[in-house]
């Protein structure tokens, strides 16, 4: 299969191939394997020299840290709700399509929190990050997904790769978020899906809650604050089309009493439902399903 390409000439790569230490067969440049995940970046100390900047700045937790506190922790009703919503949209895509023709991508994926309820819409299903430790825990917890390492800046996949792309608060992070986008556009197939979340930080309620807690700001490894309309205009710029734009979560406006007060279901279920009804663009999350 050629799904991949050459971080290094664009080339073709074969899959069956990568599941050990190889040489593009067209350049000759090694592509290194680490515990079976294929290392399909240019420059593996570059993006090690930037971690370990993140960690010298006190940022580290956020390369770093287990992410499977998210289904335990004060925010996992919310992240629930992301879940199933992203599901209803994946069933109704699927009652669409041929299911056997969808390849699709977990476009930053972590620790593989979200692999395993992902893959089972898929009958090819990828996960990708940059962050070799992350993509070591995502094999412990699923070792049926095809993990690879990847720089979003010049990711390892030919033009119209994906039916499917989930692109999960990820986008928050990549200091040159445009370039980010025109890149997940170029692999996305025509009439396939992008599902992009971000936080919606840019809006007033969490400008406030950045303002009274000036050291949460400090500590985020966060590039980008977005409202809707920032971000869809991001998306529309890298030559995507929005087709819907889905806020989800609310609270209160002081990060430290947010997570005591939502880890109560009931909390949370009530603010989501007043949000949506009388402050529909102070939601924590912006999801948006875009297209080319």
């Amino acid at each position: 299969m050629t799904l991949f390409r050459c971080p290094e000439c664009r080339g073709p790569l074969d899959e069956n191939d990568l599941g050990e230490e190889t040489a593009c067969r067209r350049c000759g440049s090694f592509i290194g394997c680490v515990e079976g995940i294929p290392l399909l970046v240019r420059d593996r100390k570059v993006i090690e020299a930037t971690i370990a900047e993140a960690k010298r700045a006190g940022t580290g937790d956020w390369y770093t840290k287990s992410q499977l506190g998210q289904w335990t922790g004060p925010y996992r009703h919310h992240v629930e709700k992301r879940k199933r919503w992203v599901e209803v949209v994946l069933a109704e895509r699927k009652s669409r399509h041929d299911v056997q023709s969808t390849v699709g991508l977990d476009l930053g994926c972590g620790d593989g929190v979200n692999l395993g309820w992902l893959s089972r819409h898929f009958k090819r299903f990828y996960g990708s990050d940059y962050n070799l430790l992350r993509l070591m825990r995502a094999r412990q917890l699923d070792s049926d997904v095809f993990l690879f390492m990847a720089d979003i800046g010049n990711y390892p996949a030919k033009d119209d790769a994906f039916d499917v792309i989930f692109f999960n608060h990820v986008l928050e992070h990549i200091p040159d978020d445009a370039a980010a986008l025109r890149e997940v556009r170029r692999i996305l197939k025509p009439g396939g899906l992008l599902i992009l979340g971000v936080p919606n930080e840019g809006a007033a309620f969490w400008q406030l809650a950045y303002r009274l807690q000036p050291r949460s700001r400090e500590t985020s490894d966060h590039r980008h604050f977005y409202t809707a309309e920032t971000v869809a205009a991001q998306c529309e710029a890298a030559g995507l089309t929005v087709q819907k734009t889905y806020p989800i979560g609310w609270g209160v406006p002081h990060w430290t009493l947010d997570a005591v007060v939502r880890r109560f279901k009931w909390v949370d279920d009530t603010f989501e439902t007043l949000g949506r009804t009388f402050i529909p663009d102070q939601a924590t999350s912006l999801y948006l399903l875009l297209s080319k």
